[in-house]
């Protein structure tokens, strides 16, 4: 099994209880659960009410993600998906991406990051 594999089977396995979620500054409707740090790599989830927009960004280390419920439009490099519950993908650390728009109320996103959190910075 891979790593990314393993660590969204433990994103799954947290959430079936509440994670504790706090609101990203500046980001109305937008809540960060930080899981854990360990050998460089962060494990984040995110949630975010309908109709919050994720501004465009370039993240500072490579990220995997996943849509674990809900649905949002993701965009990277100008090309726009809707990812809804069981889709992936994986962005290299400085690709562009976003803006993002969340589309439904209680999405969830997991997010492996190959380094230190976009919001640590």
């Amino acid at each position: 099994m891979s790593c990314y594999c393993l660590a969204m089977s433990v994103v799954d396995d947290l959430l079936s209880h509440d994670a504790a979620f706090t609101e990203i500054p500046g980001m109305r409707g937008l809540r960060l659960a930080r899981l854990g740090q360990k050998d460089g790599k962060t494990l984040e989830v995110i949630e975010g009410t309908a109709h919050v927009v994720i501004p465009a960004m370039t993240h500072p280390s490579a990220e995997s993600g996943r849509v674990v419920r809900g649905s949002l439009r993701f965009m990277r490099e100008g090309v726009v998906q809707v990812m809804h519950a069981g889709d992936s993908w994986r962005v290299e650390a400085g690709q562009h991406q976003g803006p993002h728009v969340v589309l439904e109320n209680g999405t969830r996103v997991a997010l492996l990051r190959d380094g230190p959190s976009a919001f640590d910075t």
